[in-house]
């Protein structure tokens, strides 16, 4: 029988895959020595997922030892947001390529607020991703961990060029997503329009134009927002959801507008998930709650684009925002209409129970 590697009809995919077994290999080679040096020295060896997926990539492409299976064993350094989603990658990427994805709970999230093991099982249950999955209960050989080894996987299972394909994927596994969340929860609704603005502080520094966000541009997105809110004479409520304190955000001390700074993490989650309109922070904590929400998203796309023709941001209630904070007010507004209308619907049918209380509130 023909190794799968030979069966793809295609020379420059075999090419890349055999570039990348000797660009590998070379690497594999060189921590092997490192390992043998540190045994000679008396040091225990470590686990290299470079040199264990350089294993499993030779098996799976001649054909003997076929990658059936993959989880995601986190990413070090990296907080809430980021491992959820490298996490829902993992699923889209084994459900695109037909193989078994096998849940590893978290185990270490950054920027934890309270003991590591109770803040990651806290995500862990507010998540919800591992519900309905196989649990991760198979020897290290068995199994790739994606979060590791995505780039190379992509290349190893032909989706290096097909990318737009494999985020077009990923936007249509977004309500399972979301129905793994509210499995252990309820949707919110009320009466007003709540609209919470995410701004990302704390790591991100002015000089870092990829995460910081200036106050003027969030001003610009607000005072539109409010403008449109006002024309139409609905009720509403502001939140600005950050880290800091108050004279931090002195542009932006507006009337109708609160803030939440330096409140309990997962409840900001919540909240930015709930809201009926959410203006987006350049980050994955404000990324998941979009992808999450069922509201108005404000936010910018380039942030999320993989290529010149397609990203992984869903196009259903999302409304694109410039770098200046401006956004394209009429598609915002018809977003709104249908918002408000709904809004109108009888009491029992809109209202599903007051707002939560913030654990360890600064307001």
């Amino acid at each position: 029988m023909e190794p799968p590697v030979f069966r793809q009809g295609n020379v420059k995919k075999g090419l890349s895959k055999f570039r990348l077994l000797v660009a590998f290999g070379r690497r594999y080679v060189w921590k092997s020595l490192r390992n043998c040096v540190t045994v000679l020295f008396g040091r225990k060896t470590y686990l290299d997922e470079e040199a264990l997926f350089f294993r499993q990539c030779v098996l799976h492409l001649i054909g003997l030892k076929p990658i059936r299976k993959i989880t995601c064993l986190g990413l070090r350094g990296e907080g809430a947001g980021s491992q959820a989603l490298m996490i829902m990658k993992a699923i889209n990427f084994a459900r695109s390529c037909g193989l078994t994805y096998v849940h590893t709970p978290f185990t270490r999230i950054e920027h934890a607020e309270r003991p590591m093991k109770e803040w990651a099982t806290s995500w862990e249950t507010f998540f919800n991703l591992g519900a309905g999955e196989v649990v991760c209960d198979i020897p290290r050989h068995e199994v790739v961990n994606f979060s590791a080894n995505f780039n190379n996987l992509e290349r190893c299972f032909g989706w290096y060029w097909r990318r737009d394909e494999l985020a077009h994927r990923f936007k249509t596994m977004v309500p399972e997503f979301r129905r793994k969340y509210y499995l252990n929860k309820s949707p919110r609704t009320t009466g007003e329009v709540t609209v919470a603005v995410h701004i990302r502080r704390g790591d991100a520094l002015p000089d870092n134009q990829d995460y910081f966000t200036s106050n003027e541009t969030v001003l610009r997105t607000i005072t539109a927002v409010k403008r449109i809110l006002d024309i139409h004479q609905a009720k509403y409520r502001i939140s600005i959801y950050s880290q800091g304190n108050r004279a931090d955000f002195a542009e932006l001390s507006l009337p109708d507008v609160e803030f939440f700074l330096d409140a309990d993490a997962i409840w900001t989650m919540e909240e930015l998930i709930e809201a009926d309109i959410l203006v987006m922070a350049k980050g994955c904590f404000s990324y998941y709650a979009a992808l999450i929400s069922d509201g108005i998203k404000i936010g910018d796309p380039d942030r999320w684009s993989i290529s010149p023709t397609d990203s992984w941001i869903p196009t259903d209630g999302w409304v694109p925002c410039q770098v200046d904070g401006s956004f394209d007010s009429a598609a915002f507004e018809r977003q709104l209409l249908v918002l408000i209308q709904a809004k109108a619907l009888p009491a029992t049918k809109a209202e599903s129970g007051g707002r939560p209380s913030p654990p360890g509130l600064v307001k």
